[in-house]
Parts: C-alpha cells; structure tokens; sequence
C-alpha cells in the first residue's frame, strides 16, 4: 500500500487532487472526489465548491470526512484508498 501521509504531503495549497475513498457500507465500491486543498495543518481540507472534505488520520488510517458548510452536521464518506495529485 502507498504511503498516503507522504502522498497527502505533495499537494499544495491551491491544487486539485483525487481522493479515492472506499465507502463504509459498500467494501467493493470506491467514491472518487475531485477537490482543491484549502489547508494543510492540523488536518488536511479540500474544497469542491459545494463541500469540503476533511482528512483525518486515526489509528494509522485515513478517514475522509464531509460536510457542505460550518452548520451542516458531519457525515464520514469512508476509508480514504489513494490520493492522486491532478495539478502536478
């Protein structure tokens, strides 16, 4: 398995990447998302235009977190696979 936490590393402010995430409830689906990261530190957030996308490591594993905006509640898109830099 790739490294994510090297791979999360290449991506700069302002570029657009590829998150493949694998569902929680669907083990042999996948959901791509395509976003622009936002921020780095703590946590790293991408941004679509109509949600943003929270990266959270737990336990050595990458949770991939939604939300549209600071009032909606927070829904876990799944276990996050590969990270693709687009912009590079």
């Amino acid at each position: 398995m790739r490294d994510l936490a090297a791979d999360l590393q290449t991506i700069r402010l302002g570029e657009e990447a590829s998150l493949i995430v694998k569902p929680p409830n669907r083990p042999d689906d996948r959901d791509d998302v395509e976003a622009v990261l936002v921020q780095s530190n703590p946590a790293y957030e991408f941004d679509d235009g109509t949600q943003t996308y929270r990266v959270v490591e737990e336990s050595g594993r990458f949770r991939v977190l939604a939300s549209r905006d600071v009032a909606d509640p927070v829904r876990e898109l799944g276990e996050l696979r590969a990270v693709v830099n687009m912009s590079g």
